[in-house]
């Protein structure tokens, strides 16, 4: 990672939380960059490179974890949905340490792109690689997240089975998606019951507004 790029991740990761602005998480998080920019170019893993990866992915992904973390009961398991690039899966897991994270991706390149960033990263204690569909999913959850995944009508009735009662779903979404149409297909859902809530949040150096639709099985 260029000096001018790790600088700029040290100050967006400081300007999120000081307290996660440490030698291992800000080395997981470079090497989470360069493994990225690696095989970008073979692997199609995200449209963007240099600046845009860190601001735009990488701290995007970083950014509500104070909202996740502050959610959960001590050490959760948590799911991370077509983490495809490790977004924001490998971004969470490089701050949430004690937990027992799941990177949940069908595709085997990307599968495998994972298993190996995993290594590079030295998470392999606490973060494996589940290569499958979500229907095929068997575990359950605490924490369920996903950026840039399917829609609720399409997933829900999956969510409701591998989350656990008192769970919560934290799906990334920008302004512009339809997170009414989202919330529609919650209310209309006819298993379980979901509260719902939409949380804005800032990405450091990004001028563009974010938002978490959150989930929570009652």
């Amino acid at each position: 990672m260029e000096k001018n790029l790790s600088e700029l991740l040290e100050k967006g990761v400081s300007s999120i939380d000081s307290t996660l602005c440490t030698d291992k998480v800000l080395s997981r998080l470079r090497r989470l960059y360069d493994e990225i920019s690696l095989f970008n170019p073979s692997y199609g893993l995200v449209n963007a490179e240099g600046r845009d990866l860190v601001i735009r992915h990488i701290l995007d992904c970083l950014a509500p974890v104070l909202i996740i973390r502050s959610s959960a009961k001590e050490n959760p398991r948590l799911a991370d949905l077509g983490s495809g690039s490790g977004l924001p899966g490998l971004v969470l897991a490089s701050a949430l340490e004690a937990w027992d994270i799941s990177l949940v991706e069908r595709m085997g390149r990307r599968a495998g792109f994972l298993r190996n960033t995993v290594a590079a990263m030295g998470m392999s204690q606490s973060v494996k690689v589940i290569q499958k569909d979500l229907s095929e999913v068997q575990d359950c959850y605490d924490i369920i997240t996903f950026r840039a995944f399917r829609q609720f009508k399409d997933i829900i009735s999956n969510l409701d089975r591998i989350l656990v009662p008192g769970g919560k779903v934290f799906a990334y979404k920008s302004s512009e998606e339809n997170i009414q149409e989202e919330l529609e297909t919650v209310s209309s859902y006819k298993g379980c019951r979901f509260s719902s809530e939409v949380i804005d949040y800032d990405v450091p150096m990004l001028d563009a507004k974010r938002r978490m639709l959150v989930l929570f099985k009652d």
